[in-house]
Parts: C-alpha cells; sequence; structure tokens
C-alpha cells in the first residue's frame, strides 16, 4: 500500500512538472518528464494526451499518434485526442486518416469552435499544398486557373466531408490524370469547406482571434489577398499577442506583399515561441534563397526536412541550397531520386542543377545527359508559353 501511495504521489508530481512545462511550451524538457509519469500510469488520459501533443509540437509525429491514440481509447467521447491525431496525420501525410480524425473531433464537440477552427485549418492548408503541386505540371496548370477563377460545378461541392476521404485516396494511387483530376475535385471540397467554417465561426463565435485568422487565412489561401490577410492577421494578433500561430501567418502574409523584413522579424518572433513552425521556417528559408543567402538557408531547410520528411519541395530546396554551398555531393543524394521519381521541373532548372553538380563532380557523362534533358524541358516551355500567348492574342482580336 506504502509503494502504491509514493508511485500516486510521485505520478502526481511528474504530472503537474510536465503540464508547467508544457504550458510554457518548453516542449522537449516536458517529454521526459511526461514519460515518467505515463510509465507509473500509463492509462492516463492527460499523461498520454498532454506527451501525444509535445510529441507532435516537436516534430515527431509518428512517436505521437499511439499516445493520442491511448487517449481517445480512454475517453472515447473527448474531442482533443482526435483533432491532435489528424494534425499528426496530416503531418505524416495520411491525409485520408486527418480528414477522419478531424471529422470524429468535430461530432464529439458538437461543432464547438477549437474544433471547427482546427478543420478549417488543416482543409486550408491541404488546399494550399495541393494547389502548389497543380502548379508544378502544365496539365496542373491548367487546373489551377480553373480553380482560381472559380470554375467549379455546383454538383462537384456537394456532400463535401463524405467525398474528401475517397478522393485522398484516388490521389494517393499516383497515377497521373487521376492525380489531377482528384487534385481538382479536392481543391473545391477543400476550399468550399473552408468556408463553411469560416461562416460557421463568424455566428456567435466568442474567440474574436479565431475568427480574423481564419479569415485570413480564406483571404491568403483562396483569394490570394495577401494585404487584406494581412489586416485580418494584425487584428488577431492584437487580441493574442503572443500566438506563434498567428505570427507566422503573419510573415507568409508580408512576404507575399513584398515585406521581407517585416515577413523575417515576424517570422522569427514565431520561432522564438515555438522552433518547430514550420511555415514559420520556410519563410526564412524562401527569404535567404531570394536573397542568394544560400549558406543561411541550409539551417531552416535542413530543419523543415528533418521534421517533415515527406515534403519534397523542402527537400528540393535543400538540394539547391547545398548545391550552391559547394556540397554537390550532398546535392545530389537528394536531387536525382527527387526527379527520378518524378518531381516536377517544368523549365529544366533542376536538370541544369544537377548536371552542373554532376560536371563538378566529374561525372561528365552523366552531366551530359541532364543537360539535354534540361534544354529539352526548357525548349517545351518557352514553347507552350509562345503556343498560349499567341491564343490569348486571337482570342483578345
Amino acid at each position: 500500500m506504502a509503494a502504491q501511495s509514493h508511485a500516486k504521489d510521485e505520478f502526481q508530481i511528474l504530472l503537474k512538472q510536465g503540464f508547467e512545462l508544457h504550458q510554457q511550451a518548453r516542449f522537449a524538457e516536458a517529454i521526459p518528464v511526461l514519460d515518467r509519469a505515463r510509465k507509473l500510469a500509463p492509462d492516463d488520459y492527460f499523461a498520454n494526451l498532454l506527451l501525444g501533443i509535445d510529441l507532435l509540437r516537436s516534430g515527431h509525429a509518428a512517436e505521437a499518434i499511439p499516445r493520442l491514440e491511448l487517449a481517445a481509447q480512454v475517453r472515447p467521447s473527448e474531442e482533443f485526442p482526435a483533432e491532435y491525431l489528424g494534425e499528426a496525420d496530416a503531418e505524416l501525410g495520411r491525409y485520408r486518416s486527418a480528414v477522419e480524425a478531424y471529422r470524429r473531433a468535430i461530432l464529439r464537440s458538437h461543432n464547438s469552435e477549437q474544433a471547427v477552427e482546427a478543420w478549417a485549418g488543416f482543409a486550408l492548408e491541404r488546399f494550399r499544398q495541393i494547389s502548389a503541386e497543380l502548379r508544378a505540371t502544365q496539365e496542373g496548370i491548367a487546373v489551377a486557373r480553373r480553380l482560381q477563377q472559380g470554375a467549379a460545378h455546383p454538383d462537384q461541392a456537394a456532400g463535401c466531408p463524405a467525398t474528401l476521404a475517397p478522393l485522398e485516396r484516388k490521389l494517393a494511387i499516383r497515377h497521373p490524370h487521376l492525380n489531377t483530376e482528384a487534385a481538382y475535385q479536392l481543391s473545391i471540397c477543400y476550399a468550399v469547406e473552408a468556408g463553411r467554417a469560416e461562416q460557421q465561426l463568424q455566428v456567435g463565435a466568442q474567440d474574436l482571434a479565431a475568427v480574423h485568422q481564419l479569415r485570413g487565412d480564406v483571404l491568403l489561401r483562396l483569394k490570394g489577398d495577401a494585404v487584406a490577410a494581412e489586416g485580418e492577421y494584425q487584428q488577431a494578433i492584437a487580441i493574442r499577442s503572443n500566438d506563434p500561430g498567428l505570427l507566422e501567418s503573419l510573415a507568409e502574409a508580408e512576404l507575399a506583399t513584398g515585406e521581407p523584413a517585416a515577413a523575417e522579424q515576424s517570422a522569427k518572433a514565431a520561432l522564438a515561441i515555438d522552433p518547430h513552425r514550420r511555415e514559420a521556417l520556410r519563410t526564412l528559408a524562401e527569404l535567404e534563397m531570394n536573397n542568394r543567402e544560400y549558406d543561411r538557408a541550409l539551417f531552416p531547410l535542413r530543419q523543415l526536412v528533418a521534421e517533415a520528411p515527406g515534403d519534397r519541395a523542402a527537400a528540393v530546396e535543400l538540394a539547391r541550397a547545398l548545391a550552391e554551398t559547394g556540397e554537390p555531393a550532398e546535392a545530389l543524394r537528394i536531387l536525382a531520386p527527387a526527379l527520378a521519381a518524378g518531381y516536377p521541373d517544368e523549365k529544366g532548372a533542376l536538370h541544369a542543377l544537377m548536371a552542373h553538380s554532376l560536371r563538378r563532380l566529374g561525372r561528365n557523362d552523366e552531366a551530359v545527359v541532364a543537360e539535354t534533358e534540361a534544354r529539352r524541358l526548357s525548349d517545351a516551355f518557352q514553347t507552350r508559353s509562345k503556343d498560349a500567348t499567341t491564343v490569348g492574342v486571337d482570342a483578345h482580336q
């Protein structure tokens, strides 16, 4: 009995310590404390939930999932484990599972503000990701233009929540035509879902900062109005000044409006609070790459790739920075498999970079092959651009 009492007291002390560290966003310090607490009480809801959240915030989504799943099993009516499971699945590229987890959170919470906000954030981020992937190929560019022009047929937007998971499954098949069509339909569905969430939150919402944040996200992601989005983020920050997610979003909007100094300041402020904010890291990396400060871009890019191994765009940017800083072998180790796996190189710039790296390593025969492919891609792009311009002029006349 005395031993059990001592273990219970120790558990409570550890849980309290871990929670205090969690509240201070000192996740790396909280993890070992919470893990010790969990081992004393393996089925405790709070120990598993907090540990799962802190693992997720520290870039360990795969390790977070078992803890969050156990918390969800212990309290099946709670929304929070499902919500964080959605975030973890999304970070691992398991988008179908993420959709299902976020929808469970909304059902369990009876459409709570937090659950709706989390779902809207996921929908907008998926819209951004899919749109970026579409713009990487010629066929996808045509689809992206349809999205920008609002050419969605009303029937395609009907029954969105039920169709998202099957469409994500179809997108994962990796068939070019199926991918493009599924991506188009998914983009519409996610845009509709984000719009619905925005309207829902505006009716009687208690968290005004969240409303401004979601408006900003919709303006930035769906409407491409970075100026208006910046205004919404600033209003949200006036309410919640130390929110790293808001600062991260503000940095992205400032970068899009041509304010690099402000974007850098906001991104660094976000990372000072939470060093794992990926979009803030992405913003800093983009600023350094734009300024050709490739050596300074290496740190945020390496962190991005380490925390999100499936982020192919970040990996390719890292390869570019490595090639520019005199690391051709490491650059090729990343770039060659990416291009072989079909990473888009519409203008041939990446093949030209690969050829340059190969020549620096004395692999001249391989460099000639890469240079030939770079020229072919570049010529094809210029031809398509001229054809598109001619069609546009003819249509105007």
